[in-house]
């Protein structure tokens, strides 16, 4: 497996995703293109094709001006995954960022490769990515039930595994999991 940082050269490889195979099994999600965490625009009166539109043309803007970070996994020349992490800078509806935290928010793996445990590789490929690129910890926010449709966002499991562990509830189900990437003071 091959992972690739989200950059205006894997662009074509995210939105091609994101159009034909990341919500077969979702259709409700389609359109998403990961734009709610980086604080998407007032969508709330367009139809969903234009949300789906205007969702499309934000990543592709803030993928060029280095407003949008995550992550593509490749088994191949097949995208297998995708997760958006990066600086918790980025995440501006989500509180506390600071300069060397990093953030993992978002998973979507191909409908064809779920239960594979994909979204673990995935995630361990990211902290090490974000390690290597200096940031002093990461963190997730997984949903509590191992079920729910909700777990685009990882489990506690898979988090735990990481080496992650739980620092705070966050309400509505969900829980905050730190993992510090250095020695931290």
């Amino acid at each position: 497996m091959e992972l690739k940082r989200l950059t205006v050269e894997t662009l074509d490889e995210f939105l091609n995703y994101f159009d034909h195979r990341a919500f077969l099994t979702n259709q409700e999600w389609a359109g998403c293109y990961c734009q709610f965490y980086l604080g998407s625009a007032n969508n709330a009166d367009l139809s969903s094709e234009e949300k789906s539109a205007q969702n499309r043309a934000l990543a592709c803007s803030r993928v060029a001006t280095g407003e949008m970070e995550g992550y593509l996994l490749f088994d191949g020349d097949q995208m297998v995954g995708w997760c958006a992490a990066g600086s918790s800078l980025l995440y501006p509806i989500v509180p506390d960022a600071q300069e060397k935290l990093a953030r993992v928010l978002c998973f979507n793996i191909d409908p064809d490769w779920r239960g594979q445990g994909i979204a673990s590789t995935l995630l361990e490929k990211v902290v090490a990515d974000l390690s290597a690129r200096g940031f002093e910890a990461v963190e997730g926010a997984p949903r509590c039930s191992e079920t729910s449709i909700k777990s685009y966002r990882g489990t506690v499991s898979m988090f735990l595994t990481q080496g992650f562990e739980q620092v705070a509830e966050l309400g509505d189900g969900f829980v905050l999991m730190r993992k510090y990437l250095t020695s931290y003071p």
